[in-house]
């Protein structure tokens, strides 16, 4: 079982998130991964304010901006159950005032095609420092003057072209169709019936003890500066309004899972998650279904969506086969919440291999020397794979990426180490050599004729006094 898998792979994440979180500056940032609906791992790292010196917890509320979307694709979807609206029809037919759009292109727009971010549209308007809080995010009166003072930019079903408008649209066309406000709309039949209690649609006072402190980029001074906190999206709130902790989106994207019974029936999951559009010069080949965003990390095809807000990076990941849901929320706007989350579902995969590869009592013959290492040179971390261990760099988000280099440890003799595979430049075919206390810890190693230390008892003090005595 994969939960299995999960529960073996978490004594490595969590000292190895530690140890990256240690060595990075990143104010903090959470992390949760859930299997079959069951959280199995859920911790906070640093802080939620910095100035205050508040400790970050699992209980903090973040902005996850662009997973918005993902509910606004929830709500037309069940209003196209109810047959209310139907996905293939154009957006005109449902919000009367975009008839009369100079660019009469705009007639002929879909809510499929603003589902699937290929309806054209400009991406969030003529004057979009709102992003960068020169000014405010629009209200409905001002979202309608500057949609109807914006061409399309591509005809419609060219390509895929990220739109906040058309997201912002699609919460028109619930409020027109359903008739009540597109929060009110979302917290009647999403929120409630999931018991999502920590989410709301857009900035709210309720939240606002609760909710982390963003940071901007470090300038050249080196330093984060913080962010207000109380900013409402109004009118975009169903494109990147939305605010919730990971816990509660575990809960909900669970519920996307087909067979789960909840939000929506399974053919409309399936056609959600299924690809409408690859995206032109994507570096990794995403696509696009409708309100998640399709990748593929080391041969597995996993949906989500990925959130960015001013002071905010945000990320989840799903695998369906496994059932599985990995959420990172950072409070900074260039944390790496895709990196994390992508590397993160590549460290289980490493895991799942290794479960498939090994013995049990191999295992426990190898897990005593298991652990993150540091000598003046460097950081190893010596980790199970299958019959043997490998010793790779834990610093980096994909430690057991294809690309990495890594080392083959053998088993070769109680508390000794042969370093069977690495690079012609390391100490291929040399020994390591470990050294335990009474508890069964390790207290050093001799690695090739190099002194190295459990990780948390290196002192870099050590090596300034060694430099400079």
């Amino acid at each position: 079982m994969f939960k299995d898998v999960v529960s073996r792979a978490v004594p490595f994440i969590e000292h190895w998130l530690q140890f990256r979180y240690e060595r990075m500056e990143m104010p903090g940032f959470v992390v949760a991964i859930a299997i079959e609906g069951k959280i199995e791992f859920l911790k906070a790292y640093g802080y939620a304010d910095t100035e205050q010196r508040e400790p970050l917890t699992t209980d903090h509320v973040f902005r996850i901006a662009s997973h918005s979307k993902t509910f606004a694709a929830t709500a037309i979807m069940q209003l196209a159950e109810e047959k209310l609206l139907h996905i293939d029809q154009p957006v005109a037919a449902y919000v009367p005032w975009l008839r009369d759009h100079k660019d009469h292109r705009m007639e002929k727009v879909t809510i499929r095609q603003l589902l699937s971010h290929s309806a054209g549209m400009i991406r969030d308007g003529k004057d979009a420092n709102f992003w960068q809080l020169t000014n405010s995010f629009h209200d409905l009166a001002d979202f309608k003057k500057a949609i109807m003072d914006c061409d399309l930019v591509f005809d419609t079903n060219k390509q895929m072209k990220y739109s906040n408008f058309g997201y912002a649209l699609l919460g028109c066309v619930v409020e027109e169709v359903y008739g009540m406000p597109f929060g009110s709309y979302v917290q009647a039949k999403i929120l409630q019936p999931l018991g999502l209690s920590n989410t709301t649609t857009d900035f709210n006072e309720g939240i606002l003890s609760r909710l982390v402190v963003g940071y901007t980029r470090r300038g050249r001074e080196k330093l984060r500066q913080p962010i207000e906190k109380t900013i409402d999206t109004r009118q975009m709130a169903s494109a990147t309004g939305f605010c919730s902790t990971a816990g509660d989106l575990c809960k909900y994207f669970d519920a996307h899972f087909v067979g789960s019974k909840k939000l929506l029936g399974d053919e409309s999951k399936k056609e959600m998650q299924r690809t409408q559009w690859k995206v032109k010069n994507s570096q990794i080949g995403e696509e696009y279904g409708l309100g998640f965003q399709i990748e593929t990390v080391v041969d597995r095809k996993v949906y989500g969506h990925g959130g960015a807000f001013p002071g905010q990076r945000t990320k989840t990941i799903c695998e369906a086969d496994e059932r599985l849901v990995v959420v990172v929320l950072t409070n900074c706007i260039d944390g790496e919440a895709s990196f994390m989350a992508r590397g993160l579902v590549s460290v289980l995969e490493h895991f799942q291999y290794s479960a498939d590869s090994s013995d049990s009592e191999t295992i426990e013959q190898l897990r005593k020397f298991e652990g993150i290492y540091t000598s003046f040179w460097g950081d190893l971390a010596i980790v199970e794979s299958g019959r043997n261990l490998i010793g790779v760099d834990p610093n980096t988000w994909f430690p057991f990426g294809r690309d990495q280099e890594e080392q083959v440890l053998e088993l070769a003799g109680e508390n000794r180490l042969k370093i069977a595979k690495a690079n012609g430049y390391n100490s291929v075919g040399e020994y390591a050599e470990f050294d335990f206390d009474f508890n069964g810890e390790v207290i050093s190693i001799d690695y090739a004729g190099y002194n190295m230390l459990p990780e948390s008892e290196y002192s870099n003090e050590f090596a300034k006094a060694k430099v400079h005595r």
